[in-house]
């Protein structure tokens, strides 16, 4: 993990302002989807009132999942909070690991949305719940955007055009239908663990670290300098986890996505899109059909007026990782978590790392009055 402790706070403003409007460009035009499916609902333009809200803060939760054709394609890939101000001058951004784990539910965060899909369609419900539960704070809207429709929303717009910082190489890209493929290899399940063979016949379990399938993977590489991206490459560059020269940190991952989320923001407000209305429906209506939200048609308007109040807001990013001396994570051991990679707050001290969220949230506001976190 990059040491962040000498990290540029000019820098780190214009990274927030940068995602938080990016995610804007997203959300207004699945809005626009849903005042062309609703427009007969739309009437409450006048008033905010018909927002949710706590402490005069609204709390969005956003998602982005793999889709159809990707392996567990209701697994949360990017956990996103915003807290936005009612007065629209502070927005805070907590980007949630999607390895942190969730002791209630004995799995992590990312599966929560799948979870609840599996059990009785309400993945956003279950989500929304579960970060709340963890961190104390009331959830009021939640949106999931799954990668297929982003990929044909890229295509649709032309393509991308943006600058590689860093060369990097990434031997561990999951190919897409092989990611059950054995690639040979005997496996076993022991005690929810998963273990294999290795060429000795010694049995191994499988971790991150540990990894057989190498049939599973196609290698990336990507030059540093100026690249056109189709959609699909763009999604491979915003979702490689295992790149060289320093680029398997999540915070170099999330610059990358903040690379192509800017990128397509200009091309979703550029004059060439804007002005012509079969592209804009044809975003509207990709978007979707790969989204699922709480935001009632009545309310869409309200969330867009909120957003152009805080168009020149303070953004605040609330980072929670691992690997820096003051990091709020650890990384645990595999075999207390079944085999997996997981996240938990150092010394296992949940409320600290509940408290401490609320209070970078509500830090300009009234003290957050709310039940505290079920971790356990």
């Amino acid at each position: 993990m990059r040491d962040l402790s000498h990290h540029n706070p000019r820098s780190s403003r214009s990274f927030g302002k940068n995602i938080f409007w990016t995610l804007g460009a997203i959300v207004v035009v699945i809005l626009l989807f849903i005042f062309i499916k609703n427009h007969n609902t739309i009437v409450n333009l006048i008033t905010d009132g018909g927002l949710k809200s706590d402490n005069n803060r609204v709390n969005i939760l956003l998602l982005g999942t793999g889709g159809e054709g990707h392996d567990g394609p209701n697994l949360s890939d990017t956990m996103i909070m915003a807290s936005i101000d009612m007065n629209g001058k502070d927005v805070a951004l907590v980007n949630i690991p999607r390895d942190l784990w969730v002791p209630k539910n004995q799995a992590k965060i990312n599966s929560a949305y799948a979870a609840g899909q599996e059990k009785n369609g309400k993945g956003l419900v279950t989500a929304e719940k579960t970060v709340s539960n963890l961190f104390g704070i009331p959830i009021h809207y939640g949106l999931r955007l799954d990668f297929n429709g982003f990929v044909k929303a890229i295509d649709l717009v032309g393509g991308l055009d943006i600058n590689v910082e860093n060369s990097f190489e990434d031997n561990e890209y999951p190919i897409v239908g092989k990611e059950n493929d054995t690639c040979g290899v005997e496996i076993e399940d022991i005690s929810g663990a998963t273990y294999f063979k290795d060429s000795t016949g010694s049995a191994q379990m499988l971790t991150e670290d540990n990894n057989p399938f190498s049939c599973r993977y196609e290698v990336l590489k990507f030059t540093k300098g100026p690249i056109h991206l189709d959609g699909e490459t763009a999604l491979k560059y915003v979702r490689s986890r295992h790149g060289t020269n320093g680029e398997n940190s999540d915070f170099a991952r999330s610059a990358r996505q903040e690379k192509v989320l800017t990128a397509f923001r200009q091309k979703v407000f550029s004059t060439e899109t804007l002005l012509n209305p079969k592209k804009v429906l044809d975003l509207a209506n990709t978007f979707g059909r790969s989204i699922d939200t709480d935001i009632k048609p009545d309310e869409a308007p309200l969330l867009l007026k909120l957003a152009q109040r805080a168009k020149s807001a303070n953004i605040r990013r609330i980072v929670l990782d691992s690997g820096r001396p003051d990091s709020l994570l650890d990384e645990g051991d595999p075999k207390d978590f079944f085999g997996a990679f997981a996240l938990t707050p150092k010394n296992n001290k949940w409320q600290e790392l509940a408290e401490y969220v609320q209070g970078e949230i509500f830090k300009n506001t009234q003290t957050l009055i709310t039940p505290s976190p079920k971790a356990n």
